[in-house]
């Protein structure tokens, strides 16, 4: 079982923030729980919940996108106390302020980091993470802004830190 936090970064939110609009994505934070399974060899499998609280600039109290995820990790190096790994997740998106649902879509993450045990069932984790979002078109009721129209997908990077408990 691990816990994460970390901050997000914007990097392209066209089809969240259309021209002439308010941006609803913007700068914001990280919070997750992921369930695996790991093997010696440094194959994990698991799932996991994150929201993310984002800038929503008086459109939203806060954006909140909540990511239920599938998750696949390897790791290098298993066998030292220090190793880098690289993680893959994708699952379902909901969309909307507030935790509320306004729109529902998906998600995919590539990231790269590291682990540090810390003793024989805690390991300490960083990640950086490109996560790309995709949403259904949506439209704001404060500024009647039409959303996720044009564009492709939206894109956001995070910077994470992390605890993994071996249970």
């Amino acid at each position: 079982m691990g816990v994460e936090t970390g901050l997000v970064v914007p990097l392209s939110t066209d089809r969240l923030c259309p021209s002439g609009y308010q941006c609803i994505a913007d700068i914001g934070w990280a919070v997750g729980v992921n369930f695996s399974y790991r093997w010696a060899n440094g194959i994990g499998l698991g799932f996991g919940y994150e929201f993310w609280l984002l800038t929503a600039n008086g459109v939203y109290e806060t954006t909140v996108p909540q990511m239920f995820t599938g998750l696949f990790q390897y790791s290098f190096l298993p066998d030292h106390a220090t190793h880098p790994l690289v993680r893959l997740r994708g699952g379902f998106l909901v969309l909307g302020p507030s935790f509320r649902v306004e729109t529902i879509g998906g998600t995919a993450e590539i990231g790269v980091g590291a682990e540090v045990e810390l003793s024989s069932d805690t390991v300490f984790s960083f990640l950086v993470t490109g996560n790309l979002l995709r949403t259904q078109s949506f439209i704001t009721g404060a500024d009647n802004a039409p959303r996720a129209v044009d564009g492709a997908l939206d894109a956001m990077l995070v910077l994470r830190v992390g605890f993994n408990f071996m249970l």
